[in-house]
């Protein structure tokens, strides 16, 4: 009984140098590939700002500020913080996500940023003889007393003007409505104690503490 006919394999049926030029090739046109991909991926990444771990503190300050003008607030909140991580110690840093947060309306956050980079300034003075660092230091203490103000957060603001050998009307006079509303509230006098709480509200505490 006669069998069927044989199959060869591939290697049979290709002469050999043939085939051993086949799957280089193959191998080739693999490698190839891959270096596209990878160089795809690689221009992507360029494109994107690369890997913002690399990057400067004002190269992810510039990408913040590019974002910005786009109103991409968290990826501006994000740049901002990631330079932050490369400068902690920069008050700028601070500064610039305390704007951020400003306009964002988080302004819990935005008076956690002005407090850090008040306190930064102030370390840093010793070490600057030109006194830049102080009146720096002067100017965001100042927003930061401003901010306490527009929060209902008056005592604290006119202590922190006090840190400046100033005297703020607004705070003081905010101050003073709040201790009254306080005293009002602890005697159970409702009336008064509302009327100045709304007086505080409507003339200082412009801001949501949010």
């Amino acid at each position: 009984m006669m069998s069927g006919p044989q199959l060869l394999s591939p290697q049979q049926q290709v002469p050999r140098s043939l085939w051993s030029l086949l799957c280089m090739t193959t191998l080739l046109l693999s490698s190839i590939q891959l270096t596209i991909a990878t160089s795809t991926t690689s221009s992507s990444d360029d494109n994107n700002g690369g890997n913002k771990k690399d990057l400067s503190a004002g190269k992810l300050r510039q990408l913040a500020e590019n974002a910005l003008m786009e109103r991409k607030f968290t990826d501006a909140e994000s740049y901002y913080r990631q330079a932050i991580s490369v400068e902690p110690t920069n008050s700028a840093n601070h500064y610039k996500l305390y704007n951020l947060h400003k306009r964002m309306r988080s302004y819990g956050d935005a008076l956690g940023d002005i407090t850090t980079a008040c306190e930064l300034l102030e370390k840093s003075e010793d070490g600057n003889s030109s006194g830049k660092n102080k009146n720096k230091t002067m100017e965001y203490k100042r927003i930061k007393a401003k901010l306490l103000v527009n929060l209902g957060r008056c005592e604290d603001a006119v202590s922190e003007y006090k840190s400046l050998n100033e005297v703020n009307e607004d705070a003081t006079n905010c101050a003073h409505v709040t201790n009254a509303a306080l005293s009002a509230y602890q005697q159970s006098d409702w009336s008064a104690a509302i009327q100045h709480f709304g007086n505080v509200l409507t003339n200082y505490a412009t801001l949501g503490d949010t």
